[in-house]
């Protein structure tokens, strides 16, 4: 053991996913996977997004609607050759969480031991 302090519920990484998880915008993976897809793309069309989460039109509509009421995205109308298209952008207070959540995460992985052999970020990737 390398004196970590193990992931256990008072682990502070976990209170801040847990935080971030209870607030009523981000209590859907369908919303959670929208916002990690914005915070690493900053901005994805409506079909992309389509394809990243399988659900319905009327089903991302309805999650793209509540991320944009807490203010984390905006979505908008762009014209092109091929015709109207949605685009969809993360917005300052959405990056400012998505970030929160990212480094909240991170604080978990360094809260375990390190893996016994091997070095880099593959190591320990096939341990069970």
């Amino acid at each position: 053991m390398s004196g970590a302090e193990p992931a256990g519920p008072g682990t502070p990484g976990l209170r801040a996913i847990g935080g971030f998880l209870l607030q009523e915008s981000l209590r859907n993976s369908v919303r959670v996977l929208i916002l990690i897809s914005l915070g690493v793309n900053r901005q994805l069309s409506f079909s992309e997004l389509l394809e990243l989460t399988s659900t319905s039109k009327g089903s991302l509509s309805h999650h793209l609607e509540l991320l944009a009421e807490a203010g984390y995205l905006e979505s908008r109308m762009v014209f092109t050759l091929g015709g109207p298209r949605v685009r969809v952008e993360i917005t300052p207070k959405g990056l400012e969480v998505y970030e929160d959540l990212t480094r909240a995460l991170g604080r978990l992985h360094v809260a375990r031991d390190p893996p016994a052999s091997g070095s880099g970020p593959a190591a320990g990737l096939s341990q069970g």
